[in-house]
Protein backbone atom coordinates (compact mmCIF):
# COMPACT_ATOMS: atom_id res chain seq x y z
CA UNK A 1 0.00 0.00 0.00
CA UNK A 2 1.32 3.40 -0.87
CA UNK A 3 1.83 5.57 2.18
CA UNK A 4 1.35 8.99 0.65
CA UNK A 5 0.37 10.63 -2.60
CA UNK A 6 3.56 12.66 -2.84
CA UNK A 7 6.85 12.96 -1.13
CA UNK A 8 7.25 16.47 0.24
CA UNK A 9 10.99 16.03 0.35
CA UNK A 10 11.19 15.74 -3.43
CA UNK A 11 12.83 18.58 -5.30
CA UNK A 12 10.65 20.79 -7.43
CA UNK A 13 10.17 19.44 -10.99
CA UNK A 14 10.64 22.97 -12.39
CA UNK A 15 14.39 22.81 -12.98
CA UNK A 16 15.98 25.02 -15.58
CA UNK A 17 16.89 23.01 -18.67
CA UNK A 18 20.66 22.98 -18.05
CA UNK A 19 20.27 22.08 -14.39
CA UNK A 20 17.87 19.28 -15.22
CA UNK A 21 20.29 17.67 -17.66
CA UNK A 22 23.21 18.14 -15.28
CA UNK A 23 21.16 16.31 -12.67
CA UNK A 24 20.50 13.53 -15.15
CA UNK A 25 24.20 13.18 -15.92
CA UNK A 26 24.91 12.68 -12.21
CA UNK A 27 22.09 10.22 -11.73
CA UNK A 28 22.31 6.48 -11.18
CA UNK A 29 19.83 6.12 -14.07
CA UNK A 30 22.49 7.26 -16.54
CA UNK A 31 25.13 4.86 -15.26
CA UNK A 32 22.68 1.96 -15.20
CA UNK A 33 21.83 2.88 -18.80
CA UNK A 34 25.53 2.75 -19.67
CA UNK A 35 25.76 -0.73 -18.14
CA UNK A 36 22.72 -1.92 -20.08
CA UNK A 37 24.16 -0.31 -23.21
CA UNK A 38 27.33 -2.32 -22.68
CA UNK A 39 25.13 -5.43 -22.42
CA UNK A 40 23.83 -4.65 -25.92
CA UNK A 41 27.18 -4.09 -27.65
CA UNK A 42 28.00 -7.76 -28.19
CA UNK A 43 24.35 -8.74 -28.94
CA UNK A 44 24.10 -5.87 -31.39
CA UNK A 45 27.28 -6.84 -33.21
CA UNK A 46 26.36 -10.51 -33.22
CA UNK A 47 22.90 -9.67 -34.50
CA UNK A 48 24.35 -7.67 -37.39
CA UNK A 49 26.84 -10.42 -38.21
CA UNK A 50 24.48 -13.36 -37.81
CA UNK A 51 21.87 -12.30 -40.39
CA UNK A 52 24.14 -12.34 -43.47
CA UNK A 53 26.08 -15.37 -42.18
CA UNK A 54 22.89 -17.39 -41.57
CA UNK A 55 21.56 -16.43 -45.01
CA UNK A 56 24.74 -17.65 -46.66
CA UNK A 57 24.80 -20.86 -44.60
CA UNK A 58 21.23 -22.03 -45.19
CA UNK A 59 19.93 -19.84 -48.02
CA UNK A 60 17.17 -17.24 -48.19
CA UNK A 61 14.38 -19.83 -48.31
CA UNK A 62 15.40 -21.61 -45.10
CA UNK A 63 16.22 -18.30 -43.43
CA UNK A 64 12.74 -17.12 -44.35
CA UNK A 65 11.30 -20.15 -42.54
CA UNK A 66 13.48 -19.35 -39.52
CA UNK A 67 12.35 -15.71 -39.66
CA UNK A 68 8.70 -16.78 -39.62
CA UNK A 69 9.14 -19.38 -36.85
CA UNK A 70 11.10 -17.24 -34.36
CA UNK A 71 8.47 -14.48 -33.88
CA UNK A 72 5.79 -17.14 -33.32
CA UNK A 73 7.86 -18.87 -30.65
CA UNK A 74 8.81 -15.57 -29.04
CA UNK A 75 5.14 -14.59 -29.01
CA UNK A 76 4.31 -17.81 -27.16
CA UNK A 77 7.25 -17.29 -24.80
CA UNK A 78 6.33 -13.65 -24.26
CA UNK A 79 2.76 -14.51 -23.41
CA UNK A 80 3.94 -17.23 -21.02
CA UNK A 81 6.63 -15.26 -19.20
CA UNK A 82 5.53 -11.66 -19.73
CA UNK A 83 2.98 -11.60 -16.93
CA UNK A 84 5.60 -12.82 -14.48
CA UNK A 85 8.53 -10.70 -15.69
CA UNK A 86 6.51 -7.47 -15.82
CA UNK A 87 4.78 -8.19 -12.53
CA UNK A 88 8.17 -8.82 -10.96
CA UNK A 89 9.39 -5.41 -12.15
CA UNK A 90 6.21 -3.71 -10.95
CA UNK A 91 5.97 -5.24 -7.46
CA UNK A 92 9.52 -6.19 -6.53
CA UNK A 93 10.06 -5.47 -2.80
CA UNK A 94 11.81 -2.23 -1.92
CA UNK A 95 14.75 -1.93 0.49
CA UNK A 96 12.55 -0.97 3.45
CA UNK A 97 10.42 -4.13 3.19
CA UNK A 98 10.97 -6.87 5.79
CA UNK A 99 13.45 -9.60 4.95
CA UNK A 100 10.69 -12.18 5.29
CA UNK A 101 8.65 -10.53 2.55
CA UNK A 102 11.61 -10.31 0.20
CA UNK A 103 12.41 -14.00 0.61
CA UNK A 104 8.74 -14.95 0.26
CA UNK A 105 8.56 -12.91 -2.94
CA UNK A 106 11.60 -14.71 -4.39
CA UNK A 107 10.13 -18.11 -3.58
CA UNK A 108 6.79 -17.15 -5.09
CA UNK A 109 8.53 -16.07 -8.32
CA UNK A 110 10.43 -19.37 -8.46
CA UNK A 111 7.23 -21.37 -8.02
CA UNK A 112 5.46 -19.30 -10.66
CA UNK A 113 8.37 -19.80 -13.09
CA UNK A 114 8.24 -23.58 -12.72
CA UNK A 115 4.47 -23.59 -13.21
CA UNK A 116 4.79 -21.37 -16.29
CA UNK A 117 7.41 -23.63 -17.87
CA UNK A 118 5.24 -26.71 -17.26
CA UNK A 119 2.06 -25.18 -18.72
CA UNK A 120 3.93 -23.73 -21.72
CA UNK A 121 5.56 -27.09 -22.45
CA UNK A 122 2.22 -28.93 -22.45
CA UNK A 123 0.41 -26.31 -24.53
CA UNK A 124 3.16 -25.91 -27.13
CA UNK A 125 3.75 -29.66 -27.47
CA UNK A 126 0.03 -30.19 -28.06
CA UNK A 127 -0.06 -27.45 -30.70
CA UNK A 128 2.99 -28.81 -32.52
CA UNK A 129 1.54 -32.33 -32.48
CA UNK A 130 -1.72 -31.01 -33.91
CA UNK A 131 0.18 -29.28 -36.71
CA UNK A 132 2.08 -32.53 -37.44
CA UNK A 133 5.42 -30.80 -37.12
CA UNK A 134 8.51 -32.91 -37.77
CA UNK A 135 10.25 -34.32 -34.71
CA UNK A 136 13.36 -32.14 -35.15
CA UNK A 137 11.29 -28.97 -35.64
CA UNK A 138 9.13 -29.81 -32.61
CA UNK A 139 12.11 -30.47 -30.35
CA UNK A 140 13.92 -27.33 -31.52
CA UNK A 141 10.77 -25.20 -31.06
CA UNK A 142 10.13 -26.54 -27.56
CA UNK A 143 13.75 -26.04 -26.53
CA UNK A 144 13.85 -22.47 -27.90
CA UNK A 145 10.56 -21.40 -26.30
CA UNK A 146 11.23 -22.88 -22.86
CA UNK A 147 14.78 -21.51 -22.68
CA UNK A 148 13.45 -18.10 -23.74
CA UNK A 149 10.84 -18.18 -20.93
CA UNK A 150 13.28 -19.02 -18.14
CA UNK A 151 15.89 -16.57 -19.43
CA UNK A 152 13.36 -13.72 -19.61
CA UNK A 153 12.28 -14.19 -15.99
CA UNK A 154 15.90 -14.46 -14.81
CA UNK A 155 16.86 -11.18 -16.48
CA UNK A 156 13.79 -9.47 -15.02
CA UNK A 157 14.98 -10.48 -11.54
CA UNK A 158 18.34 -8.83 -12.03
CA UNK A 159 16.75 -5.78 -13.63
CA UNK A 160 14.31 -5.36 -10.73
CA UNK A 161 17.19 -5.61 -8.24
CA UNK A 162 19.07 -2.88 -10.13
CA UNK A 163 21.90 -5.26 -11.05
CA UNK A 164 22.80 -4.32 -14.64
CA UNK A 165 26.20 -6.03 -14.36
CA UNK A 166 24.45 -9.40 -14.00
CA UNK A 167 22.42 -8.65 -17.13
CA UNK A 168 25.60 -7.60 -18.97
CA UNK A 169 27.37 -10.88 -18.23
CA UNK A 170 24.49 -13.07 -19.37
CA UNK A 171 23.69 -11.05 -22.47
CA UNK A 172 27.28 -11.33 -23.67
CA UNK A 173 27.25 -15.10 -23.21
CA UNK A 174 23.82 -15.47 -24.82
CA UNK A 175 24.52 -13.34 -27.87
CA UNK A 176 27.86 -15.00 -28.58
CA UNK A 177 26.26 -18.42 -28.16
CA UNK A 178 23.30 -17.51 -30.40
CA UNK A 179 25.78 -16.99 -33.22
CA UNK A 180 28.46 -19.60 -32.53
CA UNK A 181 26.29 -22.60 -31.62
CA UNK A 182 23.89 -22.43 -34.62
CA UNK A 183 26.84 -22.10 -37.01
CA UNK A 184 28.57 -25.04 -35.31
CA UNK A 185 25.42 -27.20 -35.46
CA UNK A 186 24.96 -26.53 -39.19
CA UNK A 187 28.60 -27.20 -40.02
CA UNK A 188 28.74 -30.38 -37.93
CA UNK A 189 25.45 -31.73 -39.27
CA UNK A 190 26.21 -30.68 -42.84
CA UNK A 191 22.53 -29.86 -43.39
CA UNK A 192 20.97 -26.52 -44.33
CA UNK A 193 17.97 -26.60 -41.99
CA UNK A 194 16.49 -23.72 -40.03
CA UNK A 195 15.72 -26.08 -37.15
CA UNK A 196 19.44 -26.23 -36.36
CA UNK A 197 19.47 -22.45 -35.92
CA UNK A 198 16.62 -22.74 -33.41
CA UNK A 199 18.30 -25.55 -31.51
CA UNK A 200 21.62 -23.74 -31.31
CA UNK A 201 20.00 -20.58 -30.00
CA UNK A 202 18.02 -22.58 -27.42
CA UNK A 203 21.28 -23.99 -26.03
CA UNK A 204 22.75 -20.48 -25.97
CA UNK A 205 19.91 -19.18 -23.78
CA UNK A 206 20.40 -22.01 -21.29
CA UNK A 207 24.17 -21.60 -21.15
CA UNK A 208 23.73 -17.87 -20.50
CA UNK A 209 21.14 -18.57 -17.82
CA UNK A 210 23.52 -20.82 -15.91
CA UNK A 211 26.63 -18.72 -16.48
CA UNK A 212 28.41 -16.99 -13.64
CA UNK A 213 29.21 -18.37 -10.20
CA UNK A 214 26.40 -19.21 -7.79
CA UNK A 215 23.63 -17.42 -9.73
CA UNK A 216 20.93 -18.97 -7.57
CA UNK A 217 22.59 -17.57 -4.46
CA UNK A 218 23.15 -14.23 -6.15
CA UNK A 219 19.43 -14.08 -6.79
CA UNK A 220 18.92 -13.74 -3.05
CA UNK A 221 20.95 -10.56 -2.82
CA UNK A 222 19.14 -7.33 -2.33
CA UNK A 223 19.56 -4.47 -4.76
CA UNK A 224 21.39 -2.40 -2.16
CA UNK A 225 25.18 -2.77 -2.49
CA UNK A 226 26.77 -4.79 0.24
CA UNK A 227 23.49 -6.03 1.69
CA UNK A 228 23.08 -9.82 1.80
CA UNK A 229 20.00 -11.53 3.09
CA UNK A 230 20.43 -14.26 5.69
CA UNK A 231 20.43 -17.83 4.43
CA UNK A 232 17.76 -19.02 6.89
CA UNK A 233 14.91 -16.76 7.85
CA UNK A 234 11.49 -18.09 8.86
CA UNK A 235 9.10 -17.31 6.02
CA UNK A 236 5.34 -17.58 6.46
CA UNK A 237 3.65 -19.99 4.04
CA UNK A 238 0.67 -17.86 3.00
CA UNK A 239 2.24 -14.91 1.14
CA UNK A 240 3.45 -17.05 -1.82
CA UNK A 241 -0.04 -17.65 -3.18
CA UNK A 242 -0.98 -14.04 -2.48
CA UNK A 243 2.09 -12.79 -4.32
CA UNK A 244 1.43 -15.02 -7.33
CA UNK A 245 -2.19 -13.84 -7.42
CA UNK A 246 -1.05 -10.21 -7.30
CA UNK A 247 1.45 -10.76 -10.12
CA UNK A 248 -1.18 -12.55 -12.18
CA UNK A 249 -3.82 -9.83 -11.68
CA UNK A 250 -1.37 -7.24 -12.93
CA UNK A 251 0.43 -9.30 -15.53
CA UNK A 252 -2.20 -11.34 -17.39
CA UNK A 253 -3.02 -8.39 -19.64
CA UNK A 254 0.68 -7.67 -20.23
CA UNK A 255 1.24 -11.30 -21.17
CA UNK A 256 -1.48 -11.02 -23.80
CA UNK A 257 -0.09 -7.61 -24.83
CA UNK A 258 3.30 -9.22 -25.45
CA UNK A 259 1.63 -12.03 -27.39
CA UNK A 260 -0.17 -9.53 -29.63
CA UNK A 261 2.92 -7.33 -30.05
CA UNK A 262 4.94 -10.36 -31.15
CA UNK A 263 2.10 -11.19 -33.55
CA UNK A 264 2.86 -8.05 -35.57
CA UNK A 265 6.09 -9.39 -37.18
CA UNK A 266 4.38 -12.76 -37.59
CA UNK A 267 1.53 -11.16 -39.55
CA UNK A 268 3.73 -9.21 -41.95
CA UNK A 269 6.20 -12.05 -42.58
CA UNK A 270 3.45 -14.63 -43.01
CA UNK A 271 1.59 -12.33 -45.40
CA UNK A 272 4.75 -11.70 -47.44
CA UNK A 273 5.47 -15.42 -47.55
CA UNK A 274 1.89 -16.17 -48.61
CA UNK A 275 1.87 -13.72 -51.52
CA UNK A 276 5.57 -13.46 -52.46
CA UNK A 277 7.28 -16.60 -51.16
CA UNK A 278 9.86 -17.40 -48.48
CA UNK A 279 12.70 -15.64 -50.30
CA UNK A 280 10.91 -12.26 -50.13
CA UNK A 281 10.02 -12.96 -46.50
CA UNK A 282 13.71 -13.65 -45.88
CA UNK A 283 14.79 -10.34 -47.43
CA UNK A 284 12.23 -8.36 -45.46
CA UNK A 285 13.00 -10.23 -42.23
CA UNK A 286 16.75 -9.67 -42.59
CA UNK A 287 16.25 -5.91 -43.07
CA UNK A 288 13.73 -5.86 -40.21
CA UNK A 289 16.09 -7.64 -37.82
CA UNK A 290 19.00 -5.33 -38.56
CA UNK A 291 16.90 -2.14 -38.37
CA UNK A 292 15.05 -3.08 -35.19
CA UNK A 293 18.08 -4.55 -33.44
CA UNK A 294 20.29 -1.61 -34.30
CA UNK A 295 17.92 0.91 -32.77
CA UNK A 296 17.15 -1.34 -29.79
CA UNK A 297 20.90 -1.56 -29.30
CA UNK A 298 21.00 2.23 -28.89
CA UNK A 299 17.89 3.01 -26.82
CA UNK A 300 16.53 -0.13 -25.16
CA UNK A 301 19.24 0.04 -22.45
CA UNK A 302 17.69 3.35 -21.43
CA UNK A 303 14.28 1.70 -21.11
CA UNK A 304 15.78 -1.21 -19.16
CA UNK A 305 17.40 1.15 -16.67
CA UNK A 306 14.38 3.44 -16.39
CA UNK A 307 11.69 0.79 -15.94
CA UNK A 308 12.60 -0.53 -12.46
CA UNK A 309 13.40 2.98 -11.22
CA UNK A 310 10.03 4.28 -12.44
CA UNK A 311 8.23 1.49 -10.59
CA UNK A 312 10.36 1.78 -7.46
CA UNK A 313 9.83 5.55 -7.23
CA UNK A 314 6.07 5.06 -7.58
CA UNK A 315 5.97 2.25 -4.99
CA UNK A 316 7.87 4.46 -2.52
CA UNK A 317 5.39 7.30 -3.01
CA UNK A 318 7.74 9.53 -5.06
CA UNK A 319 5.20 10.02 -7.84
CA UNK A 320 6.70 13.19 -9.28
CA UNK A 321 10.09 11.48 -9.56
CA UNK A 322 8.50 8.51 -11.34
CA UNK A 323 7.06 10.74 -14.07
CA UNK A 324 10.24 12.80 -14.28
CA UNK A 325 12.22 9.67 -15.14
CA UNK A 326 9.76 8.91 -17.94
CA UNK A 327 10.08 12.41 -19.41
CA UNK A 328 13.88 12.41 -19.25
CA UNK A 329 13.99 8.98 -20.92
CA UNK A 330 11.68 10.14 -23.71
CA UNK A 331 13.84 13.21 -24.34
CA UNK A 332 16.99 11.10 -24.43
CA UNK A 333 15.46 8.69 -26.94
CA UNK A 334 14.59 11.57 -29.27
CA UNK A 335 18.15 12.92 -29.14
CA UNK A 336 19.63 9.48 -29.90
CA UNK A 337 17.20 8.90 -32.77
CA UNK A 338 18.08 12.10 -34.64
CA UNK A 339 21.77 11.24 -34.86
CA UNK A 340 21.25 7.54 -35.57
CA UNK A 341 18.66 8.12 -38.31
CA UNK A 342 21.03 10.40 -40.21
CA UNK A 343 23.68 7.66 -40.14
CA UNK A 344 21.21 5.00 -41.38
CA UNK A 345 20.05 7.18 -44.29
CA UNK A 346 23.65 7.86 -45.32
CA UNK A 347 24.70 4.19 -45.12
CA UNK A 348 21.52 2.47 -46.33
CA UNK A 349 22.96 1.13 -49.62
CA UNK A 350 26.19 -0.43 -48.28
CA UNK A 351 24.37 -1.83 -45.24
CA UNK A 352 21.72 -3.46 -47.43
CA UNK A 353 24.37 -4.87 -49.77
CA UNK A 354 26.11 -6.54 -46.83
CA UNK A 355 22.86 -7.97 -45.47
CA UNK A 356 21.30 -9.53 -48.58
CA UNK A 357 24.50 -10.05 -50.59
CA UNK A 358 23.63 -7.87 -53.58
CA UNK A 359 22.67 -4.28 -54.38
CA UNK A 360 18.90 -3.79 -54.04
CA UNK A 361 17.69 -0.20 -54.38
CA UNK A 362 14.18 -0.98 -53.11
CA UNK A 363 15.57 -2.70 -50.02
CA UNK A 364 17.96 0.21 -49.38
CA UNK A 365 15.05 2.66 -49.43
CA UNK A 366 13.19 0.43 -47.01
CA UNK A 367 15.88 0.27 -44.33
CA UNK A 368 15.36 3.85 -42.98
CA UNK A 369 11.59 3.26 -42.90
CA UNK A 370 12.05 0.14 -40.76
CA UNK A 371 14.46 2.08 -38.55
CA UNK A 372 11.76 4.72 -37.93
CA UNK A 373 9.34 1.92 -37.07
CA UNK A 374 11.82 0.51 -34.56
CA UNK A 375 12.23 3.91 -32.95
CA UNK A 376 8.48 4.49 -32.67
CA UNK A 377 7.88 1.15 -30.96
CA UNK A 378 10.72 1.78 -28.50
CA UNK A 379 9.21 5.22 -27.94
CA UNK A 380 5.84 3.56 -27.27
CA UNK A 381 7.36 1.44 -24.47
CA UNK A 382 7.99 4.67 -22.53
CA UNK A 383 4.80 6.44 -23.57
CA UNK A 384 2.62 3.70 -22.06
CA UNK A 385 4.51 3.59 -18.74
CA UNK A 386 1.80 5.73 -17.01
CA UNK A 387 -0.69 2.95 -17.75
CA UNK A 388 1.66 0.38 -16.23
CA UNK A 389 2.38 2.27 -13.02
CA UNK A 390 -1.35 2.91 -12.52
CA UNK A 391 -2.03 -0.81 -13.23
CA UNK A 392 -4.24 -0.01 -16.21
CA UNK A 393 -2.85 -2.94 -18.16
CA UNK A 394 -6.25 -3.73 -19.65
CA UNK A 395 -6.15 -0.39 -21.49
CA UNK A 396 -2.73 -1.29 -22.93
CA UNK A 397 -4.12 -4.61 -24.11
CA UNK A 398 -7.15 -2.98 -25.72
CA UNK A 399 -4.93 -0.54 -27.63
CA UNK A 400 -2.68 -3.34 -28.88
CA UNK A 401 -5.69 -5.44 -29.94
CA UNK A 402 -6.85 -2.54 -32.12
CA UNK A 403 -3.37 -2.29 -33.66
CA UNK A 404 -3.20 -6.03 -34.46
CA UNK A 405 -6.61 -5.94 -36.13
CA UNK A 406 -5.65 -2.90 -38.23
CA UNK A 407 -2.28 -4.45 -39.06
CA UNK A 408 -3.88 -7.69 -40.26
CA UNK A 409 -6.34 -5.87 -42.54
CA UNK A 410 -3.63 -3.54 -43.90
CA UNK A 411 -1.21 -6.38 -44.68
CA UNK A 412 -3.81 -8.40 -46.57
CA UNK A 413 -4.90 -5.34 -48.52
CA UNK A 414 -1.54 -3.73 -49.29
CA UNK A 415 1.16 -6.43 -49.40
CA UNK A 416 -0.39 -8.23 -52.44
CA UNK A 417 -0.47 -4.88 -54.29
CA UNK A 418 2.83 -3.28 -53.33
CA UNK A 419 4.99 -6.18 -52.15
CA UNK A 420 7.00 -6.43 -48.95
CA UNK A 421 7.72 -2.68 -48.96
CA UNK A 422 4.15 -2.09 -47.80
CA UNK A 423 4.85 -4.02 -44.57
CA UNK A 424 7.47 -1.46 -43.50
CA UNK A 425 5.05 1.44 -43.86
CA UNK A 426 2.37 -0.55 -42.04
CA UNK A 427 4.85 -1.04 -39.17
CA UNK A 428 5.36 2.73 -38.89
CA UNK A 429 1.63 3.47 -39.14
CA UNK A 430 0.78 0.87 -36.49
CA UNK A 431 3.24 2.41 -34.04
CA UNK A 432 1.84 5.90 -34.66
CA UNK A 433 -1.72 4.75 -34.02
CA UNK A 434 -0.72 2.92 -30.82
CA UNK A 435 1.14 5.99 -29.51
CA UNK A 436 -1.85 8.21 -30.31
CA UNK A 437 -4.25 5.86 -28.49
CA UNK A 438 -2.02 5.68 -25.41
CA UNK A 439 -1.49 9.44 -25.29
CA UNK A 440 -5.25 9.93 -25.34
CA UNK A 441 -5.76 7.33 -22.59
CA UNK A 442 -3.12 8.93 -20.36
CA UNK A 443 -3.89 12.55 -21.27
CA UNK A 444 -0.28 12.90 -22.47
CA UNK A 445 0.91 11.81 -19.02
CA UNK A 446 4.40 10.78 -20.19
CA UNK A 447 5.06 14.19 -21.75
CA UNK A 448 3.79 16.66 -19.17
CA UNK A 449 4.75 17.70 -15.66
CA UNK A 450 3.03 15.42 -13.20
CA UNK A 451 0.70 16.83 -10.62
CA UNK A 452 0.19 14.40 -7.71
CA UNK A 453 -3.05 12.45 -7.94
CA UNK A 454 -5.09 10.98 -5.08
CA UNK A 455 -3.53 7.93 -3.51
CA UNK A 456 -4.27 4.78 -5.61
CA UNK A 457 -6.53 2.35 -3.76
CA UNK A 458 -4.95 -1.07 -4.15
CA UNK A 459 -3.63 -3.49 -1.62
CA UNK A 460 -0.09 -4.64 -1.65
CA UNK A 461 0.83 -8.18 -0.79
CA UNK A 462 2.17 -8.50 2.74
Amino acid sequence: MLKSAANPAEPSPKFPFAERWASLLRSALLWDSVSYFASKIVPGLMGLISVPVFIRLIGLDQYGRFAVAVPILMAVGGASSGWLAQGLLRFHPIASDPVERRLAFDRAVTAATLATVFVTCIALASALAGLRTSLLAALASLAFCLSFVTYTVALAKFQARLQPAMVLRREIVRSAGCFILPVAFILLAGRKQFELLLLGQAFAYEIALLSGPHWFRQGKQDSNPGLHLPEAVPVPSSPASQTIAQLLRFGWAIGLWLLLSQALPVIDRWTIQKFSGYASAGVYASLYEVAIRSFSFLVFPLTQAAHPRIMRAWNEGRLTESYRIIRHSVQSQLVIFVGAFAAVVAGAHPITRIIVGYDDTAAAHLLPVLFVGGFLWQFALLIHKPLEIEQRTGAMLAAMAVIVALNLVACFELVPRFGYAAAAYILVSSACVYIALVLCMTRFGALRNFQPLPEPQWDSCD
